[in-house]
């Protein structure tokens, strides 16, 4: 009687620790479980803010960005038949006289914002958002980045140049900035092309 108790309490012990074992084992995956749910939930919130705010960043850059396509149309057309006969005048003035009406536009460039793109990549948000929509976003910054570039090399290349500044040199210097802006309105065109591209999948991103 005495052995066959003592088997029996045994019997029940093991059969409590497996129990215990087993809600501890439970409560471990359940626990794991939660912080997962947690974390993507989390993440899903994430990618939500990051895209939208890179979307109303391009919604922004593509309303800034569109009126200058005509304005540097009418400009280079203006600097092609521009009269350059006026011995006082250097290529510089010549540009500020045939510069058309900017209309609302503060400045004769546009001046692209990429806050948000610069967070998300930096933060290590981007890695949330989806292959194709991370790429066409590259594609999309990679064009503004050249945007800018070409202006940048009209403030450092013609406009700090002293040629553009010196009668003598007028003709040559008007058909230089012809040509830079032709290269920026270029790299404008092909911006739109690629908001107009990619935006809708960028917003159907950020809905989702």
């Amino acid at each position: 009687m005495t052995s066959g108790g003592s088997e029996a309490g045994r019997g029940k012990q093991l059969v409590n620790w497996l129990l215990e074992g087993l809600l501890i084992v439970v409560s471990v995956l359940l626990a794991f479980g939660v912080d997962e749910y947690r974390d993507a939930r989390a993440n899903r919130e994430l990618k939500h803010q990051v895209l939208s705010g890179i979307k109303a960043e391009i919604d922004h850059n593509f309303a800034a960005l569109e009126p200058y396509i005509s304005i540097h149309s009418e400009w280079r057309r203006a600097l092609d038949t521009a009269d350059t006969s006026r011995a006082s005048e250097s290529g510089l003035d010549v540009w500020f006289r045939t510069r058309p009406d900017l209309g609302k536009s503060p400045t004769p460039f546009p001046t692209l914002r990429r806050s948000a793109w610069d967070a998300a990549v930096s933060s290590g948000a981007v890695r949330l958002i989806d292959f194709n929509v991370a790429s066409a976003l590259a594609d999309v910054y990679t064009a503004q980045d050249q945007v800018t570039a070409n202006v940048q090399r009209l403030a450092n290349g013609p406009l700090a140049d002293a040629a553009t500044y010196d009668p003598a040199k007028r003709p040559a210097v008007v058909r230089l900035l012809w040509l830079t802006i032709a290269d920026i309105q270029s790299a404008e065109i092909s911006l739109v092309k690629l908001y107009q591209q990619h935006l809708p999948t960028v917003a159907e991103a950020a809905a989702r």
